[in-house]
């Protein structure tokens, strides 16, 4: 190897350690690579001048190119760099974001805990309150009586309001409700008591004063209550209206309470009474576990339609060409396939307001029998069913497509309580626009319903089994009898004598002029294949 060789590697192995040099110290600054570069090509240069050429010019194009590259190298520094503070503003707009979501998340929560405290208070009260009138519900009395010990309690409930609710509809209904509530929170409000409106027509009123053991006082209040109720007159839309209330009371029974106050109501409207009190009795207790494994039984009768019709004759006695007619009374047949009569669930029906179900149910079974067999058959409308909205829609509804209206006649219960006549009227009045007559049922019973003949548009009296079952033993008996079929006859009014029990009876019915008979003598009510054959 020559001297010049040899000093040509080590010219450029001193340029490769100026060149890392170079790029190490790049990153620092921009000027400083500038001015390295410069200084190590301008000593380069030098060199060429004192060293053999050639050699000198592949040095100078090795040096060149590490000028090129450090030119790069700066290039993508600035680059990086750009890039770096382009991050960097990326990173600090990140960091805002983060912070305006930080605070949405802040205000969504508080948002949120609001609306949950909100919807808790709403949930609350639609548990523990009433949603008509705004009182503690059913279910806040329970849990009450399970922090307190109540002393007394007074269960309370508007007579016949279910009626009302009928004819007026439900919206003046739930103002009524509304109105009585607020008539009852003013009635106690200096009273040491607490009122809940534990559903429908009912409120009960519990004594929470443990110092007076006296129950007259409380008594003596909820009587008070009881008579300024009835002399309050309500007013809305320019109507109105008066209610009574009949009241049960207890004061005894702790986690029975309840019970007991519904069973001293019921006795109290079973005779008819303002209020009743409850007395540790157990025929009244067995009594109403009964209603309630009654209310069962029915509730299991009309899931498995097991309500049934039975029919019994009502003969014709004077022109005995006419045809027989029936009339259709409702029984029930339980789990066991017993037969019920209906006084054994009739109102317990009521009570538990499903009577208008069993009149759906006797109805469907009646127009099916007269479509069947073509015969003409009777039923029976009470009150209650004519002031019931759904009972009458469901009867017009099918009256529209019948085809045998003609063999149908009602018969009208409960005449002597009609005191919606208006309506009683016009529901006679558009019964027989369908060509479906008419009967009022146990006539004679009261006096008012001799008024009703002469005002109401009938076809037939049924005259009341008080009359007819002692007509041979008892004149007074017959002489009415005889006038109220004089009187039929003068206003073109068919007659049928109940409870025509003896061959003596029928006679005498038939000498006075009654147009038809009806009682065991001449049939007990059975199952219509019992009497008429396909």
């Amino acid at each position: 190897m020559t001297a010049l060789q040899e000093h040509d590697e080590e010219d450029l192995h001193d340029a490769i350690i100026g060149f890392n040099s170079v790029i190490e110290k790049f990153s620092q600054d921009t000027e400083v690579l500038t001015d390295l570069a410069n200084s190590l090509l301008y000593n380069q240069i030098i060199a060429l001048e004192k060293n053999n050429k050639e050699s000198s010019v592949i040095l100078l194009f090795s040096f060149i190119t590490a000028f090129i590259l450090i030119i790069i190298a700066i290039f993508k520094f600035n680059q990086l760099h750009h890039n770096l503070r382009l991050q960097l503003n990326r990173a600090q707009e990140a960091e805002s974001d983060l912070k305006r979501i930080q605070d949405k998340l802040l205000d969504y929560n508080e948002n949120l805990e609001r609306e949950i405290d909100a919807k808790t208070q709403e949930l609350y009260k639609k548990i523990y309150t009433h949603p008509i009138s705004h009182l503690p519900n059913r279910n806040k009395l329970l849990e009450d009586a399970s922090s307190y010990e109540f002393t007394r309690m007074a269960l309370l409930n508007i007579d016949r309001f279910q009626s009302f609710n009928d004819v007026y509809g439900e919206k003046t209904g739930n103002v009524a409700l509304k109105l009585t509530a607020d008539f009852l929170t003013q009635a106690i409000s200096e009273l040491p008591v607490r009122l809940y409106h534990i559903g429908g027509d009912e409120f009960v009123i519990v004594c929470i004063d443990k110092s007076n053991d006296d129950n007259q006082v409380f008594i003596d209040a909820i009587n008070t209550i009881l008579n300024d109720y009835k002399k309050h007159i309500f007013k809305y839309q320019g109507k109105t209206f008066q209610f009574m209330m009949s009241c049960g009371i207890t004061f005894t029974g702790k986690n029975k309470m309840l019970a007991y106050a519904d069973m001293a109501l019921k006795d109290a409207k079973k005779k008819n009474l303002q209020l009743a009190i409850f007395h540790k009795d157990k025929s009244l207790e067995k009594k109403y576990k009964n209603d309630i494994e009654c209310h069962k039984k029915l509730l299991s009768a009309l899931k498995r339609g097991t309500i049934y019709s039975y029919f019994q004759p009502i003969v014709p006695i004077q022109d005995t060409s006419k045809p027989r007619k029936y009339e259709s009374l409702v029984r029930m047949e339980d789990d066991d396939g017993k037969i019920i009569p209906p006084f054994n669930f009739i109102n317990v029906a009521k009570a538990n307001r499903i009577y208008y179900k069993i009149t759906k149910a006797v109805l469907k079974n009646t127009l099916e029998t007269i479509e069947h067999y073509h015969i003409p058959c009777s039923l029976n409308f009470s009150l209650t069913d004519i002031q019931n909205v759904k009972t009458m829609q469901y009867f017009f509804s099918i009256l529209n497509d019948f085809t045998y209206n003609e063999l149908l006649t009602i018969e009208l219960l409960e005449t002597e309580d009609f005191q919606d006549y208006k309506g009683v009227y016009e529901f006679c009045v558009k019964v027989r626009t369908y060509g479906v007559k008419i009967a009022l049922d146990d006539f004679g019973a009261g006096y008012s319903n001799f008024s009703h003949i002469l005002n109401l548009p009938v076809d037939f009296i049924k005259i009341d089994a008080s009359l007819i079952s002692n007509i041979d033993k008892n004149s007074s008996s017959r002489l009415m009898v005889e006038t109220i079929v004089a009187l039929a006859k003068r206003l073109n009014v068919q007659t049928v004598a109940e409870f025509v029990s003896s061959e003596e009876i029928l006679q005498i019915v038939k000498e006075v002029g009654v147009d038809y008979a009806q009682g065991f003598h001449l049939g007990r009510p059975l199952r219509i294949e019992e009497y008429v054959k396909d």
